[in-house]
């Protein structure tokens, strides 16, 4: 699916599953378009990083809280777009 890995960042946090995985529903929430496998790679990867970067900064239990109601709005807000 995903043959072109110029732009992959080579994080050891970041499996080629993960990114993969992330890629395809990406894909499958921009209605499956054609010929945008790197743009849907390349955007789970920068969203996968991004996730990691502030799961590892965040250590206050304020900075904790904040994103544990942020991840429940995004569920909550995916189950009714579908």
């Amino acid at each position: 699916m995903f043959k072109n890995y110029n732009s992959y960042k080579t994080n050891t946090s970041l499996s080629e599953k993960a990114i993969a995985e992330a890629a395809y529903y990406i894909w499958l929430n921009n209605g499956c378009p054609a010929n945008t496998s790197l743009q849907d790679w390349n955007a789970a990867i920068n969203q996968l990083t991004l996730a990691y970067t502030k799961k590892t900064s965040c250590k206050t239990s304020s900075c904790k809280a904040s994103s544990a109601t942020k991840k429940s709005a995004a569920k909550k807000s995916s189950k009714k777009s579908k």
